[in-house]
């Protein structure tokens, strides 16, 4: 990534969209008719010429907010950073973002600009996403980036961060988050952050040094359903953010996808309830390559099942209905417990299954083309 050096326009709409008392139809209205530049410039001198949108009596309120706004630090932060900012009535904002009625006025950008051109795939799903559904999503991201696609997603944990992960190693992702870009949320992804702000890109509706708060994040996921052409939901319960995103989604007109999983399971509630509304299943990558009108020929791929032993085989799919402990196994199957310990130990180093504070689950991807047990 190369650095940024914000233009006197860039600064003028990333110091408007930092005033609180400045709603974002209200700047959006101001800038259909006057360039960043010029309604900085009214501000500060109290003219009114291009500030009608706003209103008489709201104009006091935001022109002492003006007065009060750091111009200077602001421009050395979006320089320090490398961000740009981008007016999403311009030319260089996707059409479908800038068609979109709820768009925000500015977005903010670090890293890649070029991804805003290229066609998009949403893939998000709940923070508490079992082994098996990480690596579904990490599956989808690789091969759909291996077809061209841009992964974007939300950064959270779970879903979010395996999607990015798998989509980084064979193309390009985006990020969009629920905070200013001189921030990284969760702080725990500093790194992914880091290297997705220099190689792949990160986008926010919020200018620099504004937090994350709840209200933020379904905005955030408004905005991932308007620049993806279509979205999967991995694996969600039957409430939560990815539901958001996927009724934002349909509410623009865009292809909603989702991955069945097992009804015992917590995280398949959301993802089942939407292919009972009318949502396409997807059971392998090439679901989703047909649904964008890529031609494609899936890749053979060798199942992991191959020298496994019968009993091994009979654990594996124990555990595609839900995580079980060591004892629930043994009483189930009715193996000696020596023996089903000597089984585990190679299915967990084989990474066909994971252990977490007792609790064993798949480790692989649900997707039949994944190499189905």
């Amino acid at each position: 990534m190369t650095s940024h050096m914000p233009t006197d326009s860039e600064v003028a709409l990333a110091a408007l969209s930092s005033l609180s008392a400045l709603t974002p139809r209200q700047l959006r209205l101001a800038l259909a008719k006057a360039d960043p530049c010029t309604l900085w410039a009214d501000l500060s001198s109290g003219s009114s010429m291009n500030l009608s949108a706003i209103g008489p009596g709201h104009q006091q309120d935001v022109a002492r907010e003006a007065t009060a706004l750091d111009v200077d630090k602001l421009r050395a932060t979006l320089t320090q950073l490398s961000i740009q900012v981008l007016a999403t009535h311009s030319a260089g904002t996707p059409d479908h973002l800038r068609n979109d009625e709820s768009r925000p006025p500015a977005i903010f950008l670090r890293g890649d600009r070029s991804l805003l051109t290229q066609r998009m795939v949403a893939i998000v799903g709940t923070r508490r996403a079992t082994a098996a559904g990480r690596a579904t999503a990490t599956e989808l991201a690789e091969q759909l980036s291996a077809a061209g696609i841009i992964v974007v997603s939300g950064l959270a944990l779970g879903i979010d961060t395996a999607a990015h992960r798998g989509a980084m190693s064979q193309g390009s992702t985006v990020a969009v988050v629920g905070c200013g870009l001189d921030r990284c949320y969760p702080t725990r992804h500093q790194e992914l952050f880091d290297e997705m702000c220099k190689h792949h890109l990160v986008l926010s509706e919020w200018p620099p040094g504004i937090p994350p708060a709840p209200y933020r994040f379904p905005m955030r996921n408004r905005l991932i359903a308007a620049l993806a052409e279509l979205l999967i939901v991995v694996e969600s319960d039957s409430t939560g953010g990815s539901l958001i995103t996927a009724r934002e989604a349909l509410e623009r007109g865009r292809e909603v996808m989702a991955v069945p999983g097992s009804p015992r399971v917590a995280t398949s509630r959301g993802t089942n309830a939407l292919i009972r509304d009318g949502a396409t299943p997807v059971t392998c990558v090439d679901d989703v390559i047909q649904a964008l009108g890529i031609t494609h020929v899936s890749a053979q791929q060798t199942s992991p099942a191959a020298g496994l032993h019968e009993n091994s085989i009979e654990i594996v799919h124990l555990l595609k209905s839900e995580a079980l402990t060591l004892g629930q196994i043994v009483d189930r199957l009715s193996l000696p417990i020596g023996e089903t310990v000597i089984v585990m130990s190679e299915l967990v180093q084989r990474k066909i299954i994971t252990e977490t504070n007792g609790w064993f689950e798949l480790a692989g991807s649900m997707l039949v083309s994944g190499g189905e047990l």
